[in-house]
């Protein structure tokens, strides 16, 4: 039924659009119409969301309710479709908007809604709700576990697998760990590869996954992108290069260095026959950890058979220890079902994929619910002749007690490639378009309610967070094949989406779907697609480097269009028909698009997300952004690449205030009071650059008004081509009093000013690197400042004396230090600070260091044994450009990286 729920919120979503447009619907019988279609979608699916996925299949066969609710969706969106025309054209009459056709949609979805709302009725009035299992709508968890607290079992694998990789012998030994899926083989590899003391040992460290599907050129790059951090190998892959050039370079950049590589999911012997010649030996001690699930693979590629590692099952009650971990954390198991758990823990054969998703069911259930856990036993059997197919049984039964809410969203994961890094981000703003995502009281915007379906679905261990902000903020996140495998059969059988194969290409049969989305991988350039069913919906494009090809999209009823890596030679013909579209994703060049930014788009009424990228660039100047994109009713976020200049009008005309939420990255972007008062009043993330070259003073920019953003949470402020020695230029502005983030890189800021940033009330994370200006400074924080900051991270340019006691960070959870070269110690006052989880050090002097050192055996005398120092040596962050991208990157915002704790 989740397709059938997602048919309905985007139907939802549909007629509130309808009402939104600027064209207003000016007979008040389609007025009427639409508020009784919008009144019926809402009991539907108040009713969907309340019964259980029995009750779903009751009203699937009896009803007919699957092909009403396509039909009902199709209706609609036509309608939409012909309103949306009428407002993207001028021209057009406003009888057009009331002509039959139009009448004949609205009634028919309101014939086809009619359909489903007796139906609902009906079964609610004659059912007891008592009978059915209720999925439990849990939005937040009492407590985190990570993957490092997960590890029960597998302690003695942890120290096996420690000893092999630091033994004496100082040749090349690979060595495999193998296991089915889902027994923890990259868990392991993980936990040994994140080993703290690995920074200091092996010269190089690198992490590749190989998966089934490989492109041997794909890997050779992903080794030379990891490889940055360590050497001076600054070439990046050339579209010329040749396999054997790129493997080349692999090998000289590890010639000489003892070396740490792991690949992840090795499937056939071939791929490492592809991969092996390029590793040298050169008598170092350098290691390789390979994972498989095929034995043979383990034999053929590891050094020795006595390197082999092979996984075991967990032993009941270690599958019983890990399953308590999962649900209840450090707390204890309630008596009542202690019992019933065991026996759970006993039926998931030692697999600790399985007990991980069980756990994070019944985590979701709470303490009370113990109808969920019989449930879930009587659904678990270990009568299954395979483990496999015993696994996939339990996986199915996660999945179908997932509450509605989240079955859309997590089917929606199977439209992504295998291995493939989800950008939270993104997902959501697809989730948010497809209309997946409810507002709840009115208090949270959609994004937010987003992060905490996300959040539930990574409780659940269904989705795994794969990279994190320093912050903790999740910023990817990826599933296991096992249950991606889940994901993709379900979607296939509810007509959810399909996937267009490289081999298989674009077939008739995946398009007779009314709801369909297709996941398209491209390969290489040039290739030309067409579609041209109207059913189809969304279309996510998916290559793993930029492309120019011709792709043809004749779809009235899209409303997704994600192609951020491809560039459309026909994109101005095919814009101007996507009337429907509220997220875009797109690539532009010279060719594409010879005037730069289309000002076509301005005129789609849908659109809510807009993510502008630029590849090969052949336009003389900045391509700048028309003034007219404001006047879109919908939008919500604008992300452009660095070669956009956004325009904005001086006499805005506008009637309302702009929903928009996100912009960026805004070239040297003027504060008027109208676009801060009228466009950017709901504004919550906001990214600038300055290029001062040409300016003398901030006047330009008229900062002033910056101070207004009153819903702003994020800001980043970068600088380049500061003018040398002109105190004029100074930054000496408010910032506005919402943000929770603040980033500054190249500002000129001075120290003594630090009060205007202190005084923020709600300022959570502040970074400032690379402040700009003249002069040695010296900082002493003011008392009752900087109250909630709990992450300070910054390079303290030209201060030589800092003076802070505990009460000026009350709330300071890390400090994070990069080259810092003016000062000789942390304060010690620093140290003093209850809540101080870590400091980090990125090169700098030694004396730091000592200091740090002393910070930690003080936190450690006032038990605070979790505390941390961490050093990162110059040799760790040497990228291409300057090495504050290296930083970045560094942190694990790019790459995982091994750090050094010093204990």
């Amino acid at each position: 039924m989740a397709a059938v729920y997602a048919a309905l919120l985007s139907a939802a979503r549909s007629l509130h659009h309808i009402l939104n447009l600027k064209q207003r619907i000016n007979d008040p019988l389609h007025k009427e119409i639409i508020h009784s279609l919008i009144e019926k979608v809402d009991f539907i699916l108040a009713f969907l969301e309340d019964y259980s996925d029995k009750n779903h299949g009751k009203l699937d066969c009896i009803g007919g309710i699957r092909e009403a609710a396509y039909e009902s969706q199709n209706f609609i969106d036509s309608y939409l479709c012909s309103v949306s025309k009428s407002d993207y054209d001028p021209s057009s009459s406003k009888a057009n908007c009331n002509a039959v056709p139009l009448d004949q949609d609205l009634n028919m979805a309101l014939e086809r809604i009619s359909f489903i709302w007796e139906d609902a009725a009906m079964k609610i009035k004659n059912s007891d709700a008592a009978e059915y299992l209720q999925p439990v709508d849990s939005h937040s968890s009492p407590f985190k576990i990570t993957a490092k607290n997960m590890l029960v079992g597998f302690e003695d694998d942890l120290n096996s697998i420690k000893e092999r990789l630091y033994e004496d012998s100082s040749k090349l030994q690979i060595i495999p760990i193998v296991g089915m899926g889902g027994i923890g083989k990259t868990t392991l590899a993980r936990r040994a590869y994140e080993d703290s003391l690995f920074a200091h040992h092996f010269d190089i460290c690198a992490w590749i996954t190989v998966s089934a599907e490989y492109e041997k050129r794909d890997i050779l790059a992903e080794l030379l992108q990891s490889f940055k951090k360590y050497t001076d190998d600054y070439g990046d892959e050339q579209s010329g290069e040749s396999e054997g050039q790129l493997g080349k370079r692999v090998y000289q950049n590890l010639v000489g260095r003892r070396y740490l590589l792991v690949i992840d999911d090795i499937w056939s012997t071939k791929a490492w026959d592809d991969l092996k010649m390029i590793f040298p030996d050169n008598g170092s001690g350098s290691r390789i950890l390979l994972t498989t699930r095929l034995l043979e693979v383990g034999v053929y590629a590891g050094t020795s058979s006595t390197l082999l590692h092979q996984m075991r099952f967990l032993s009941e009650d270690q599958s019983w220890e890990l399953l308590k971990k999962k649900i209840f954390g450090h707390e204890s198991c309630p008596l009542q079902l202690v019992e019933i758990g065991q026996k759970i823990a006993r039926k998931c054969g030692g697999l600790p994929l399985m007990i991980m998703v069980v756990g994070g069911l019944l985590h979701s259930a709470g303490d009370t619910k113990k109808d969920v856990w019989e449930n879930v036993l009587e659904n678990i059997t270990s009568t299954e002749p395979e483990i496999s197919q015993h696994c996939s049984k339990i996986l199915c039964l996660s999945y179908d007690l997932l509450p509605l809410r989240l079955k859309p969203c997590f089917l929606y994961i199977a439209a992504f490639p295998e291995d493939f890094k989800i950008d939270v981000s993104k997902l959501i703003k697809l989730w948010v378009a497809e209309g997946f995502v409810k507002p709840s009281d009115g208090s949270k915007c959609l994004e937010d309610v987003g992060d905490e379906y996300l959040d539930d679905l990574v409780n659940r261990s269904l989705i795994l967070a794969t990279n994190k902000e320093l912050y903790g903020k999740l910023k990817s996140v990826g599933i296991h094949d096992l249950l991606r495998d889940v994901c993709i059969t379900k979607a296939v059988e509810e007509g959810f989406l399909y996937e267009v194969s490289k081999e298989l290409g674009l077939r008739k049969k995946d398009t007779k779907n009314p709801n369909c989305r297709l996941s398209i991988h491209y390969t290489h350039s040039h290739q030309e697609k067409r579609i041209q069913n109207s059913r189809v919906r969304a279309v996510l494009v998916f290559t793993d480097r930029f492309v120019d090809t011709r792709l043809f999209v004749f779809c009235r009823r899209l409303i997704i269009l994600d192609a951020p890596d491809v560039v459309w030679l026909s994109f101005l013909d095919v814009l101007p028909r996507l009337v429907n579209l509220r997220y875009i994703a797109f690539a532009l060049n010279d060719k594409s698009s010879p005037n730069g930014f289309p000002i076509s788009m301005s005129k789609l009424p849908n659109l809510e997300t807009i993510i502008a990228n630029e590849i090969y660039i052949g336009w003389s100047s900045l391509s700048p952004v028309p003034y007219e994109i404001w006047g879109m009713p919908q939008l919500r976020h604008l992300i452009m690449g660095k070669h956009f200049r956004l325009s904005y009008p001086s006499n805005i005309g506008m009637s309302g205030e702009s929903d928009l939420r996100t912009l960026e990255t805004v070239v040297d972007f003027s504060f008027t009071e109208d676009v801060v008062k009228v466009l950017l009043v709901n504004l919550s993330k906001l990214r600038v650059k300055y290029d001062m070259k040409h300016h003398h003073n901030w006047d330009d920019f008229k900062l002033e008004n910056l101070f207004h953003l009153q819903n702003l949470k994020e800001l980043h402020v970068s600088v380049n081509k500061l003018p040398k020695s002109n105190p004029s230029i100074t930054w000496n502005h408010a910032f506005p009093i919402s943000l929770k983030m603040l980033t500054l890189r190249g500002v000129p800021f001075l120290w003594e000013n630090m009060t205007i940033i202190g005084s923020l009330p709600n300022l959570e994370v502040l970074q400032m690197t690379k402040i700009a200006g003249t002069g040695r400074s010296k900082w002493t924080p003011v008392e009752g400042q900087f109250l909630c900051l709990k992450h300070f991270h910054s390079s303290l340019d030209r201060l030589v004396s800092w003076e802070a006691e505990k009460e000026h960070f009350p709330s300071l959870e890390s400090l994070i230090l990069w080259e810092v070269y003016s000062i000789d110690e942390i304060p010690s006052g620093i140290g003093e600070i209850d809540s101080l989880q870590r400091i980090e050090l990125f090169s700098g002097k030694e004396s730091l260091v000592d200091s740090a050192r002393r910070i930690q055996e003080q936190q450690h005398e006032n038990g605070n044994d979790d505390f941390q120092v961490l050093v990162h040596h110059s040799k760790d962050f040497k990228f291409e450009g300057s090495s504050e991208l290296g930083f970045y990157k560094l942190m694990g915002w790019e790459n995982q990286i091994s750090l050094l704790a010093l204990h």
